[in-house]
């Protein structure tokens, strides 16, 4: 007696997601349960490289990759410290698409909510910006559930192409 093959069960599209800190890991979080729902065919893993300059995030994504083979690899990163040409070359040879937030990730966050920004803002003043406009620091959660939900992150992905890139690779169609 033959026995019956096992029913093939679907492929699913691996992606790795590597925030530079812990605020990138708190967004990241929140956008995969946004959009990476279950059964949905994608599995979408998110780590932490715990800051210390792109640099050390794309090298971080590439020691991640030894862990195991992901369709998609994304790292989302600050371009204030550490963002060069060498390191966006060793970002390409890892095929790592690289979101580089200029200069950091609230100002991405400021866009989301159509806040007007000076230009020639550093850093530390965006994070003060964030921190005053929304009451928490970027790496607390509760800022993404509260003002960061999927119908204002649809609305700001039309004039956002970071964003687009970003929830792209989180349902796994980058």
């Amino acid at each position: 007696m033959r026995r019956q093959p096992a029913a093939l069960r679907p492929q699913r599209t691996t992606v790795l997601l590597v925030g530079e800190g812990y605020a990138e890991e708190a967004f990241l979080r929140h956008l995969r349960a946004l959009y990476a729902l279950r059964g949905g065919g994608v599995a979408v893993s998110v780590a932490n490289a715990r800051g210390k300059g792109a640099a050390h995030v794309v090298d971080y994504a590439i020691r991640k990759l030894r862990e195991g083979d992901y369709d998609l690899r994304l790292a989302l990163l600050d371009a204030d410290v550490d963002w060069t040409v060498g390191v966006q070359k060793r970002a390409r040879e890892a095929r790592i698409d690289v979101i580089a937030c200029d200069p950091c990730l609230e100002a991405l966050l400021l866009r989301v909510h159509d806040m007007p920004l000076r230009e020639g803002l550093a850093s530390r003043q965006l994070k003060s910006l964030f921190e005053k406009e929304f009451s928490l620091p970027a790496d607390d959660e509760r800022i993404y559930e509260r003002h960061f939900g999927r119908e204002r992150l649809e609305q700001a992905r039309e004039r956002l192409e970071q964003l687009d890139r970003l929830l792209h690779a989180v349902t796994g169609a980058a």
